[in-house]
């Protein structure tokens, strides 16, 4: 409930909560209480948070670092590996995947070495 009040608070235009929105999507999917379905949803769901096209300048774009952006991709992977997703879940979960590999990308150019 809360993530979804934060997504609803970043489409509104408060771009402030949006790393108080990815902590929780973060602790949601890595806490694994939810079935695959679920989390499938809550990824697919956290795609315009991923994707944030109101990107500040003081943040360089990046709404989750390196480690919190792995933590998703390694969650996809373990439910692909464990084969708890559909086959039309397929499609679903590149979409993720290209959202989830850019912002980890994005994060790497943009952290501090």
């Amino acid at each position: 409930k809360q993530w979804y009040q934060r997504r609803v608070a970043i489409t509104a235009g408060k771009t402030h909560q949006r790393n108080k929105a990815a902590d929780l999507l973060v602790s949601l999917v890595e806490s694994n209480l939810g079935p695959p379905r679920f989390q499938i949803t809550l990824l697919l769901d956290s795609l315009p948070l991923i994707n944030d096209a109101d990107k500040s300048e003081d943040d360089n774009g990046v709404v989750m670092d390196s480690r919190q952006s792995h933590v998703l991709l390694k969650a996809l992977e373990d439910m692909q590996i464990k084969k708890l997703l559909k086959e039309s879940d397929m499609q679903k979960v590149e979409t993720i995947r290209l959202a989830l590999v850019t912002n980890l990308a994005s994060s790497f150019l943009n952290e501090p070495w």
